[in-house]
């Protein structure tokens, strides 16, 4: 008998089996594939996923703390009825009216520190800033030195911020800050 010169190829038995294997399973999902489509009942849709809307959390209001830097902020009352500020002989008066925000602050850092009127914004519902009026402010604050003066470490003061705005104008939020180049903390001046 002739030699065949071409050589001979051995499957190695452990991948043989291994390829057997994999032919079963495959034939199995095919068949279970199968037999899901070709039955004639409808197959379940997946049920569709429902995710919670999307809402944002409302924007902190009188009466709610917030924080930004060092400072713990609670504003407290919105009053915009004034046309003056200060006692008798030191009045100061508006050009268009006097917003006056009452609020509570609190050092919340390791050392002492100033809170200043001047870094502190209020806002209308266009988004025009209003800036504090610091004179009237002191006026305002006549009765609270400590408002004035640095805040030692866990120390809690009440004061008031002014703003003067035209009188058409209604403030609906107020931007808080621990410095002037912090990045605020806002909070609504109106319930929504």
């Amino acid at each position: 008998m002739p030699h065949d010169p071409r050589p001979r190829f051995r499957l190695n038995p452990l991948l043989a089996a291994l390829f057997a294997v994999i032919a079963v399973v495959a034939l199995f999902l095919t068949g279970v594939a199968a037999q899901q489509l070709g039955s004639g009942e409808p197959v379940a849709a997946a049920e569709p996923t429902r995710t919670a809307p999307t809402t944002r959390p409302a924007q902190p209001g009188l009466g709610d703390k917030v924080r930004d830097g060092k400072f713990e902020f609670v504003v407290s009352r919105l009053d915009c009825s004034r046309a003056t500020v200060g006692p008798e002989h030191l009045t100061r008066t508006a050009e268009g009216r006097y917003c006056v925000i009452s609020l509570s602050v609190r050092n919340i850092s390791d050392a002492a520190r100033y809170f200043l009127g001047q870094a502190q914004k209020a806002y209308d519902a266009t988004g025009t800033a209003y800036g504090d009026d610091t004179i009237a402010g002191v006026y305002a604050n006549r009765d609270t030195q400590t408002f004035l003066e640095k805040l030692d470490p866990g120390e809690r003061v009440t004061g008031k911020l002014v703003f003067d705005v035209p009188r058409t104008v209604k403030l609906t939020t107020l931007e808080l800050h621990d410095s002037p180049l912090s990045g605020g903390v806002q909070v609504a001046l109106t319930r929504a």
